[in-house]
């Protein structure tokens, strides 16, 4: 499957400091051109920045995230970059966009800021089409597909209901709404710190 395909090129590309550095440009430069008010190419700007995005937790993270008392290269941009920028893309294909979000969100876990902005975008997305996020993880091992839903639940105060929109999921495919509850009952059973 592509997406993973693309996962292993990240983590290779994510694996040098100076890999970071040029992709933490190219995103700060496209956001610009993306934002950028008398842009006559803001959908091939925002279809870049898209395409530069990491599509790991980890390279997310790496660029965006707070690790070991330091921030990453692009963490004081991560609200502009992910609440405003990616949350909000409307010209990127759904299947591409919903397929993006979900290997981000695999072996992901919660935190603030960066990685919060995030999470708020991928659970607005996966309410509004659900039918769309089960098509998707159905493809996926059972191990890959919970982890999705723990990183959707994952959180300091995670809901002890689930929203009514994913109710739905039961009715389009038993096995991911299965794995939805086993990993939200994970969470809930979880002590927090």
């Amino acid at each position: 499957m592509p997406v993973f395909l693309n996962l292993s090129i990240t983590k290779a590309q994510n694996n040098s400091g100076d890999s970071i550095k040029t992709k933490a440009e190219k995103l700060k430069h496209l956001y610009v051109l993306s934002t950028a008010s008398s842009s006559d190419m803001k959908d091939v700007y925002k279809q870049q920045f898209f395409d530069e995005f990491p599509n790991t937790f980890k390279g997310l993270n790496d660029l965006y995230g707070y690790e070991n008392s330091k921030p990453a290269i692009l963490y004081f941009e991560s609200a502009a970059h992910i609440l405003e920028l990616f949350n909000n893309l409307q010209n990127i294909n759904d299947t591409l966009y919903y397929k993006k979000i979900i290997s981000i969100a695999i072996n992901g876990h919660w935190d603030a800021d960066a990685v919060n902005y995030f999470q708020h975008g991928l659970r607005n997305r996966t309410e509004f089409k659900p039918e769309l996020i089960v098509y998707i993880l159905k493809s996926l091992p059972e191990e890959q597909i919970k982890s999705f839903w723990y990183f959707y639940f994952d959180g300091v105060h995670p809901k002890k209901e689930i929203a009514d929109s994913l109710l739905k999921i039961k009715s389009i495919d038993n096995k991911v709404y299965t794995l939805m509850l086993a990993a939200h009952q994970e969470i809930l059973n979880q002590p927090k710190e």
